[in-house]
């Protein structure tokens, strides 16, 4: 047995002198056939009917499609009812409408299997799809993961059989388009392209086909700016993520890097608008807010940069930089209990990063205090929980860099910081 719905099968031998003709099928006492009990149900006269026999029969055809009799059985249900494909078709969707999906799942695989053809592998797909947003609804991750994957091979397993079907390659175009699989959904959408007849679903899938295309096209723009700026080209990454917004303005990705390169290259205030437009669009994230409080910073506007680097420290409470370019901005304004307060919360996490001791030492130099062998937050004020939301990360990130917003030294924790000991001190 390859499969626990297998399990409810057990074999009869039919006598010699019961074998006939049903139409053009011969019924031989050679060949066991299957009867589907229930439980630990002894086979007897009584249970040993037509219709048990066709149910262990359509068993082994859904799950056992290499079972040495599986011809045999397939004909021997077709001989005997002749109409099952459309009876089996009906009740698969009635079953999957009333959510009964491991019955529906074996009478779409009846379907499929009796009589195989594109359009009952694109029914069994489409019903594994369904079966996998199900799972969703339920917060099963795994089944929905599960019943996709499914409905991909039963997809990818048709095209083996059927070829170029330019219904299989739609749908596979189409759903690792939902899936966000590009590079897969480019190359199905091409296909079908060039084997489908014309007609407004074809017209369809040309969009998609072009969106998606679209979409790589910028993706590679997006990579390409990120490597300038990691090259601090910056005017190169300009250039080429103008480009990228002209084309896909309400994306926040192409702002986010124009906000990033401008701020770089020290005009701030058309940073800050770029970096703006990301949260008009919809992301927050503490990369943006991080960013945002330099350019407030730089332009002269200090109780902003805090309030931005506070709701990027809610977003990523563990994050060395965020936390200790805000406990500077503190110890600058002489705001003590603030200052020590993420002081504190940095330690916990790096009690030995140079310019966290830096910082600490300025503090008891100011305040006469020193800091406790033990590490202990002492919480002063809460952060603006109003502020608090859940945020995506954006997909580039940027290594620490030096900070000097002001005389009087630097706030960077970097152990890679280009700035004298002169200027730290």
């Amino acid at each position: 047995m390859i499969n626990s719905h297998l399990d409810q099968i057990v074999f009869i031998a039919l006598p010699k002198r019961m074998e006939r003709r049903i139409g053009n099928f011969q019924l031989r006492s050679d060949i066991e056939l299957p009867v589907q009990v229930t439980g630990k149900e002894k086979i007897t006269a009584d249970n040993v009917t037509i219709e048990a026999i066709v149910a262990g029969m359509l068993t082994i055809i859904a799950y056992d499609r290499n079972h040495r009799n599986f011809d045999y059985y397939r004909d021997f249900v077709l001989a005997a009812q002749g109409n099952c494909i459309q009876e089996l078709n009906t009740a698969a969707i009635a079953k999957e409408k009333q959510k009964d999906y491991p019955f529906a799942e074996e009478l779409f695989l009846d379907v499929y299997h009796l009589l195989p053809q594109s359009a009952s592998c694109i029914n069994l797909a489409s019903f594994y799809t369904s079966w996998s947003q199900n799972c969703k609804k339920e917060k099963d991750e795994k089944g929905e993961d599960f019943y996709l994957n499914k409905a991909l091979h039963t997809l990818t397993d048709g095209l083996d059989a059927f070829g170029e079907n330019e219904d299989i390659l739609a749908e596979l175009g189409s759903l690792h388009t939902y899936l966000g699989n590009l590079e897969e959904a480019s190359e199905y959408l091409s296909r079908y392209l060039s084997v489908a007849g014309e007609g407004e679903k074809k017209q369809k899938l040309r969009k998609m086909y072009q969106d998606v295309k679209l979409q790589l096209d910028s993706d590679l723009e997006i990579r390409q700016a990120y490597d300038f700026m990691m090259l601090d080209e910056e005017d190169k990454a300009l250039s080429v993520i103008e480009k990228f917004i002209s084309k896909n303005p309400k994306l926040w990705h192409g702002w986010f890097i124009k906000g990033w390169a401008l701020r770089k290259l020290q005009n701030y205030e058309d940073a800050e608008k770029a970096l703006l437009r990301c949260l008009e669009l919809g992301e927050m994230n503490p990369d943006i807010y991080n960013e945002l409080s330099i350019c407030a910073l730089e332009n002269g506007n200090r109780d902003l940069s805090k309030s931005y680097l506070n709701i990027a420290v809610e977003m990523d409470p563990e994050n060395l930089t965020l936390l200790s370019n805000l406990a500077f901005l503190h110890l600058q304004d002489e705001e003590f209990d603030e200052a020590k307060e993420w002081l504190e919360k940095a330690r916990l996490l790096a009690p030995s990063d140079s310019q966290l001791k830096y910082m600490m030492e300025e503090y008891t130099r100011k305040t006469g205090e020193d800091f406790g062998d033990l590490i202990q937050e002492e919480i002063v004020h809460n952060l603006n929980a109003d502020n608090a939301d859940t945020y995506s990360a954006k997909d580039a990130s940027e290594d620490h860099e030096c900070h000097c917003h002001e005389e009087g030294g630097c706030h960077c924790h970097d152990e890679k910081c280009s700035c004298t000991e002169e200027e730290k001190t």
